[in-house]
């Protein structure tokens, strides 16, 4: 049975980015089917006097003309990619669901193999909560693209030369165990491990050798100020153009905190990177 993978289309200028992500890990998984998502956020009207009922009555109207209007440039702009890619190309097929956010995600979400959205704009709490919801709430991998501004010329291309930001902990390795398909064919996997100068130089994590990787490993300093920064600092420097890191969270009010890495990278990863809790 083919896997499939989700991917959540939200804001015009990034399908296009998202819809070739989706394409390359595709070929990695054996011609996956690609399902496109938009999501109609459903418009109510909070009961109120008459006066105040018709303005926002008007307001409801213009809202969901809008939504129409960008589920709309969504639909022609997958029609447009999936005509570019040619017949037997892509097995890629377009979807529109309407309903509460977190309740279509969780559903969709958990129907997937592997689920590939942009990174949460900070202005865009439904955008955010789409994100955090098929994060926390789906049990699957997610590849988060950064805005399309951010990637380099070739974007799409990943996968050539992979970091992975390794802790010895379920959700590092959890985010390993799916990338092994990538991590085999890439032409350079580099471990990536925090440590302070006081303890004993890590070692490369057993399931990469398991499983027969030739992996560079690099031991970076903990220092004051945000790791997250240090990571993606360290990632350039290596030319990687994808990282694989776990997903963390310090409370079970998962919306609200988030680890610092995680958090950082949600605000200013700059290149593909694959999460999972």
């Amino acid at each position: 049975m083919p896997e499939s993978i989700l991917v959540l289309l939200r804001y015009p200028e990034e399908t296009q980015a998202l819809l070739s992500a989706a394409a390359r890990l595709a070929q990695g998984m054996g011609s996956a089917r690609i399902n496109a998502l938009a999501i109609r956020e459903t418009v109510q009207i909070i009961p109120a006097g008459a006066t105040t009922l018709a303005s926002r009555a008007d307001a409801l109207l213009a809202a969901r003309d809008d939504e129409r209007q960008r589920v709309l440039a969504l639909k022609t702009l997958f029609g447009r990619w999936a005509a570019g890619v040619g017949q037997g190309t892509a097995d890629a097929h377009w979807f529109e669901a309407e309903g509460d956010t977190a309740e279509v995600v969780t559903h969709w979400g958990g129907r997937a193999d592997l689920i590939v959205t942009d990174r949460p704009r900070q202005d865009d709490w439904l955008g955010r909560q789409a994100f955090r919801i098929a994060l926390f709430g789906t049990d699957r991998p997610i590849l988060m693209m950064p805005p399309t501004p951010a990637m380099p010329e070739g974007g799409a291309a990943f996968g050539r030369s992979i970091a992975i930001a390794w802790r010895d902990e379920k959700p590092a390795l959890r985010a390993v165990l799916p990338a092994l398909r990538w991590l085999a064919g890439a032409e350079q996997v580099h471990v990536l491990i925090g440590a302070h100068d006081t303890v004993e130089r890590p070692a490369i994590p057993p399931v990469l050798l398991e499983h027969g990787l030739a992996v560079s490993l690099h031991v970076l300093a903990l220092r004051p100020g945000p790791f997250g920064q240090t990571l993606l600092d360290k990632t350039h420097d290596l030319s990687a153009d994808l990282l694989v890191m776990g997903a963390y969270a310090h409370s079970p009010l998962r919306e609200l905190i988030l680890g610092g890495v995680t958090r950082h990278m949600l605000a200013h990863a700059d290149l593909p990177v694959l999460m999972r809790h």
